[in-house]
């Protein structure tokens, strides 16, 4: 994994990703990872079942502490990382207004940093377990539930398009499943012009967000998350790590 310097303006939120395959590539990696760890970490290393979702944690660690480090100008291992609100990652030292973020699925990892904004991003792969259709009217509100009917078949994507949107925003917004998920409402306007409307017990809930939303690959679908009411609306990047 390279050490060169990235830099990533007020304007811009930027999305990197890779896949555990890396590790086969470069053996060390993997080690680097762990040795990164704190010892709450390797406990929880140690605890996965299978072998990629091993993988999936420690890559998504190093990736953050390798880009996080690139930004503030310290070692990967230079600066604290902490558990925020429904276990948002957050920096705890040194203070910065950067923010970072991160998700995988079915072997592929993404890390998304921005600067003074709230941030968030989900992947979810495509081939997952069907959805069972009870879900629709449980956790989307009446004008998405409409709009996954209308797909026919292709209901499922759908339903998770509109999954992996709120996924970012709560984990962007630090808030855990306990919020009404019918009560956030996205109208896609197209794959990258998604908008968000509250309603009921979030009315009133400040709607400056931008949404990215992008297929990767054939079976991995992203979502990035950022409020704008602070900085403005920043452009959106997805890029392989390197």
């Amino acid at each position: 994994m390279s050490s060169r310097p990235s830099s990533i303006a007020a304007d811009e939120v930027r999305a990197f990703v890779a896949h555990v395959d890396l590790f086969a590539r470069d053996p060390d990696a993997l080690a680097r990872a762990v040795a990164w760890m704190t010892p709450e970490e390797v406990v929880r290393f140690n605890r996965f079942r299978h072998d990629q979702d091993r993988w999936m944690f420690a890559l998504g660690r190093s990736m953050a502490r390798t880009l996080v480090g690139r930004e503030l100008g310290v070692p990967a291992d230079g600066w604290r990382w902490r558990e925020g609100p429904h276990g948002r990652p957050e920096i705890a030292s040194p203070d910065t207004d950067l923010h970072f973020n991160v998700s995988h699925s079915a072997g592929l990892v993404v890390c998304a940093l921005g600067r003074g904004r709230e941030l968030g991003v989900d992947l979810e792969n495509l081939d997952r377990h069907p959805p069972d259709p009870a879900l629709v009217p449980r956790y989307c509100s009446q004008s998405e539930a409409a709009d996954i009917a209308a797909q026919g078949d292709l209901w499922r994507e759908r339903f998770l398009v509109y999954w992996t949107l709120k996924e970012a925003y709560l984990k962007a917004r630090g808030l855990g499943i306990s919020v009404q998920l019918a009560d956030i409402s996205f109208d896609l306007n197209g794959e990258d012009n998604a908008s968000i409307a509250f309603h009921n017990s979030l009315a009133g809930t400040d709607d400056r967000w931008r949404f990215h939303l992008q297929r990767h690959a054939p079976h991995h679908l992203i979502a990035v998350a950022a409020s704008c009411a602070a900085n403005g609306t920043p452009r959106v990047s997805v890029v392989p790590y390197a």
